[in-house]
């Protein structure tokens, strides 16, 4: 259980709550919010260093820097509590309009527009927890139940070591790899061995795509997709990115 008396912050910082999409479902301690520092004067070093620039750890070092609370690590936190925390550091420094370039696919033009960062909302989120915090769903074609988790962050990060690690030869275990770590049971069964064997060897193409895509679509997350009209009067609909160029702008870094 979070224990708030455990926290102790220098007074003499300025910080806010920040609340997690992920509403805590990936970490030991549930939580849900996060204490964020604001940006200062001090955080421009970071911000404009050539070194953090080149080794693309910037975003690292400024959530190091105002990510003050002390029971959770950041390293660990899911990338959806990252964009989270980014996206409020950005409107109390700088305000919440965004611009971006954009290119107009019937004139196959560039173009700039501003987003609005303070209209994004978190997804809703109603998939109801087992006591072992894990999440029900019935595989459509082979009619088998299954529990599972959402991937966690050393999940993923293992998962891009195998992709960088890959010698080319043949195609690297992505997609099974992703569904050893997330399904946990399958008919019941909680032996990793069988559910290997199970998503080797038995589990249809086509349970193994739906399930993803319920995966996916189900996920805590942020919206991050707006609807932008074009030049040439078209309406598209874009996904805000993220990383050092999120902050760039107001750096006169190219």
């Amino acid at each position: 259980m979070y224990n708030m008396e455990e926290q102790r912050i220098d007074p003499s910082i300025s910080y806010d709550i920040v609340e997690l999409p992920s509403r805590g479902i990936h970490y030991p301690n549930k939580k849900k919010v996060i204490k964020v520092a604001y940006l200062t004067a001090a955080d421009e070093d970071i911000l404009a260093n050539e070194n953090f620039l080149k080794n693309n750890i910037t975003v690292d070092e400024i959530l190091k820097r105002k990510v003050i609370d002390k029971d959770i690590n950041v390293d660990d936190l899911v990338e959806e509590d990252r964009r989270a925390i980014l996206i409020f550091l950005r409107n109390t420094a700088f305000g919440g309009n965004y611009t971006v370039t954009l290119i107009d696919p019937k004139t196959e033009q560039p173009f700039k527009t501003v987003v609005n960062l303070e209209h994004i909302k978190m997804k809703d989120f109603n998939l109801v927890e087992t006591p072992e915090g894990e999440y029900k769903y019935t595989l459509p074609k082979s009619n088998v139940d299954i529990t599972f988790k959402f991937l966690n962050k050393s999940q993923e990060n293992e998962i891009e070591k195998i992709k960088e690690s890959w010698n080319g030869i043949g195609a690297p275990p992505i997609v099974t790899k992703q569904l050893e770590f997330m399904i946990k049971t399958v008919g019941g069964i909680r032996d990793m061995m069988q559910i290997r064997s199970f998503i080797i060897d038995k589990m249809p193409i086509t349970d193994s795509q739906d399930f993803r895509k319920f995966v996916k679509e189900n996920k805590p997350n942020i919206d991050l997709t707006q609807n932008i009209t074009t030049p040439s009067g078209e309406v598209i609909q874009v996904e805000i990115g993220f990383g050092v160029e999120f902050f760039r702008p107001f750096y006169g870094l190219s």
